[in-house]
């Protein structure tokens, strides 16, 4: 795929954001991937507040669940109220496997739910069926079909 495709990460574990980027390199080279520590600071990315004044629109959301601040949940019940932000898919990817938080992060409009796998190679595989998923099975809206304010 010639398109460049970027991730924002919202991870506030600084490690697994870490082990996420290490091994999203070794399936690709070709994502970009931008990371911030919990739920107000990917809004403030996403409405390109403060420091975040000239962010690139991600292509996929990777979002975890229990953070502080704004938790993965608040997250999603006040990104996809606004018109911008609601194409943006987002991926859910926690340590929970518990069904109600499934339930409510499909109900808040995520797009898809993994639970983080436990291993490395399960980890590696993971990270390589949602790049290959997202970046070429899926057909996600260019910012012109959306009328999209980025730009």
């Amino acid at each position: 795929m010639s398109r460049s495709f970027t991730v924002l990460l919202v991870e506030d574990e600084l490690a697994d954001a870490a082990l996420f980027q290490d091994m999203l390199a070794e399936v690709t080279q070709e994502i970009t991937v931008y990371h911030v520590e919990h739920g107000q600071e990917a809004l403030d990315y996403l409405t390109r507040t403060g420091p975040y004044a000239g962010a690139i629109r991600p292509d996929l959301i990777v979002l975890d669940l229990n953070m502080p601040v704004l938790n993965g949940h608040e997250f999603l019940a006040q990104a996809k109220v606004v018109a911008d932000l609601r194409a943006i898919p987002v991926l859910v990817l926690s340590t929970s496997d518990h069904p109600e938080d499934i339930h409510r992060a499909y109900d808040g409009y995520a797009s898809g739910y993994v639970v983080k796998p436990g291993t490395y190679q399960e980890y590696t595989q993971v990270l390589d069926t949602i790049q290959a998923y997202w970046r070429g099975l899926v057909k996600l809206p260019s910012l012109e079909e959306i009328g999209s304010g980025w730009r």
